[in-house]
C-alpha cells in the first residue's frame, strides 16, 4: 500500500468517525495549550465516560441511557487509539 492510499484510508476514517468523538477530541485539543499528547487527549476522553456525576443523576431518575452510552463510548475510545492520533493531528495543523 502506498503512502497516498494510506493517507486516502485515514482521511476516511476520520471522516466516517462519530459526530461526538470529533467534536470531544477538538475541545479537548483546542482547550491544552501545549499538552496534546495521546495520552492526554485519551486521558480526557475517558474523564468524561467513566463514571461521574452524569451516571449518578441517570440513576436517580431510573435511566440507564447514559450508562450504555458511555460504555459504548468508552469501548469505540479503546478500540480505536490510532484514529483518536490522526484525528489530533488533523486538528493541530
Amino acid at each position: 500500500m502506498s503512502n497516498e492510499e494510506y493517507e486516502v484510508l485515514v482521511n476516511k476514517a476520520i471522516d466516517n468517525a462519530p459526530n461526538w468523538l470529533k467534536a470531544d477530541v477538538e475541545m479537548i485539543v483546542e482547550d491544552a495549550n501545549s499538552n496534546n499528547r495521546i495520552s492526554y487527549v485519551i486521558s480526557e476522553l475517558y474523564k468524561r465516560y467513566t463514571f461521574n456525576f452524569t451516571h449518578l443523576f441517570a440513576a436517580m431518575n431510573q435511566n440507564s441511557e447514559w450508562t450504555i452510552t458511555s460504555r459504548e463510548r468508552l469501548n469505540f475510545i479503546d478500540n480505536n487509539i490510532d484514529l483518536i492520533q490522526f484525528m489530533i493531528k488533523r486538528v493541530q495543523l
